[in-house]
């Protein structure tokens, strides 16, 4: 507890936590607005695995009129990030499609590893709205899916760095449940590595996906975020998460490392919660809003931040005002 609260007095942004695909909104968040927004591949390529191709991405109103480049906000550096992982959750992509000739197009230039199919889901801000939203579509590629993996790690090693990720208190993972999860990087002779250069406005950025591709998780570190292109962060990176359901997930931390992105993949379990951090009238609000308040667990209308008991919220201005 002490910890989250300490997130709560610290916490200097808002994460983007759990927020379904468009077409599950209504199943799997009913606090979540209606979706806005539409995304579809119309690439002209074939993709093939092992290959890079031209890709284009469409995205329109749900009444098919196009989302133009005006018509988004820019989140974290960018306007449209694409959040991209294949069946088996083995080759995940973050790509920033640029518009294309014509209105409500975007190219990107696809390089998938494997075969199968891909899920995409497009990650914007429509200046209609002014909320985040998550917009899902899928891309076929031909070759063949590599085998799927379900095996739990807590350490991942690429490009010669380690990357050691623990839990709050060393607690599993619960669905409905917020926690911490911090994680240490390590240089090849284990030394702390202190040199994470920014990557779209943060450190890191830290992207989950359930095993049955429902949902998709975007959250970034705690903490100050970097003001320029010369500060460095590490060796700790810690990060605010509320996992929606039970079961298989994989998580990707993408950082950059001497101009080269690096990412580091995890295998969690999510264990079914018991939901005991509910209040006895039921109220949740923000942490960053507190005029937002309703009667069950979701997602701020403002910020995509998951709520949290009122009560924490109360705790947290007592010890602000001591």
């Amino acid at each position: 507890m002490n910890k989250l609260k300490n997130f709560i007095r610290s916490i200097r942004f808002a994460a983007l936590l759990l927020l379904p695909a468009a077409a599950a909104h209504a199943q799997h968040d009913h606090s979540a607005p209606a979706p806005t927004v539409k995304a579809e591949i119309i690439s002209p390529a074939t993709h093939v695995a092992g290959k890079t191709a031209a890709a284009v991405l469409r995205l329109t109103t749900t009444d098919g009129k196009p989302i133009t480049h005006e018509q988004l906000q820019v989140a974290h550096t960018e306007k449209l990030h694409l959040l991209v992982v294949d069946e088996t959750l083995t080759d995940y992509h973050h790509e920033h499609p640029v518009a294309g000739e014509k209105p409500g197009e975007y190219k990107f230039d696809f390089s998938p590893r494997v075969g199968g199919t891909y899920s995409i889901w497009a990650d914007v801000v429509p200046t209609a709205t002014g909320k985040q939203e998550y917009a899902q579509t899928q891309v076929k590629v031909q070759g063949s899916p590599a085998k799927k993996d379900k095996a739990l790690n807590t350490t991942a090693d690429a490009s010669g760095y380690r990357f050691s990720l623990a839990t709050e208190n060393n607690e599993p993972l619960q669905a409905g449940n917020a926690t911490m999860v911090n994680i240490k990087v390590t240089t090849p002779d284990g030394k702390d590595f202190t040199a994470l250069e920014p990557v779209m406005g943060a450190y890191a950025h830290m992207v989950a996906f359930p095993e049955n591709l429902e949902s998709v998780t975007h959250v970034h570190p705690m903490g100050k975020e970097p003001e320029n292109a010369t500060e460095r962060g590490g060796p700790e990176l810690s990060f605010h998460v509320e996992p929606e359901k039970p079961g298989f997930q994989k998580l990707f931390l993408q950082t950059q490392i001497d101009g080269r992105e690096v990412y580091a993949a995890f295998g969690i379990e999510v264990k079914a919660g018991s939901n005991t951090a509910a209040t006895a009238a039921g109220d949740y609000t923000c942490p960053m809003h507190s005029e937002v308040k309703q009667k069950a667990l979701g997602k701020c209308p403002k910020c995509g931040m998951a709520l949290v008991p009122a009560k924490q919220d109360s705790e947290k201005k007592h010890d602000h005002d001591h």
